[in-house]
């Protein structure tokens, strides 16, 4: 079976303050990569316990009634390597930090499934920020990564 996206989005689920870091060298090496995995559907209005505090951004931006947390995996990466993490459907994603400049990381993520890249794209999270990506059809729903940083 081929696999493909239903829907791909990239949401960013931060706030956003005016302050913006100057550009200064490279000040932090080391970032703290979170991904949970969940499973989005429609055939229940059952919601994840974990998940019940940010059920109104997953409502705001996607259009389920079930939200279930699958897995929570977390990577201690420096600027420049590469961790991977484990998805459903014999999927992985990999997960490296480019630059760390004040508050910000700029990170790629690669969606994987046997040795094709299925999805890839850049991203920018503030520390201690988070966004939500919506993935690939699993089981009776689709994936959602909540990806999360700390540096």
């Amino acid at each position: 079976m081929r696999f493909r996206f239903r829907c791909l989005l990239v949401f960013a689920v931060l706030t956003l303050s005016c302050y913006s870091a100057p550009d200064t060298p490279l000040a932090k090496e080391n970032c703290r990569i979170s991904v949970e995995t969940i499973l989005a559907a429609r055939n229940d209005n059952v919601v994840d316990p974990q998940l019940k505090r940010h059920i109104g951004e997953l409502q705001s931006m996607f259009n389920y009634t079930s939200y279930r947390l699958l897995s929570s995996e977390s990577l201690n990466l420096s600027v420049g390597q590469s961790g991977m993490v484990s998805l459903p459907g014999e999927r992985r994603l990999k997960i490296t930090p480019h630059k760390i400049q004040g508050n910000r990381a700029d990170i790629t993520l690669r969606m994987m499934k046997q040795k094709r890249t299925v999805f890839e794209t850049q991203i920018q999270l503030l520390n201690r920020g988070s966004l939500f990506v919506g993935g690939p059809t699993y089981q009776n729903g689709n994936l959602i990564f909540k990806i999360s940083s700390a540096y």
